[in-house]
C-alpha cells in the first residue's frame, strides 16, 4: 500500500498533536484529579499513546 508524502506528513503532524494532548492529560491527572478519575484520565491518555505508536508505525513503514 502506497501513501503520498502528503499524507504521510498529515498523519504525523496528527500524531504530535496526540502526543501533546496525552501529556496535558498526564498533567491534568496527576496535578487536579484523584481516584477513579485519576485512573480514568490516564487511561485514556495510554490508549491515545498506543494510536499514536500506531500512526507512527504507519509513516515510517508504509
Amino acid at each position: 500500500m502506497y501513501i503520498d508524502p502528503m499524507t504521510k506528513m498529515n498523519i504525523s503532524l496528527i500524531a504530535i498533536g496526540l502526543m501533546f494532548v496525552c501529556n496535558l492529560l498526564m498533567i491534568f491527572a496527576r496535578k487536579i484529579t484523584n481516584g477513579f478519575l485519576r485512573f480514568l484520565v490516564k487511561t485514556i491518555a495510554f490508549l491515545l499513546l498506543l494510536v499514536v505508536l500506531v500512526m507512527i508505525l504507519i509513516v515510517i513503514f508504509v
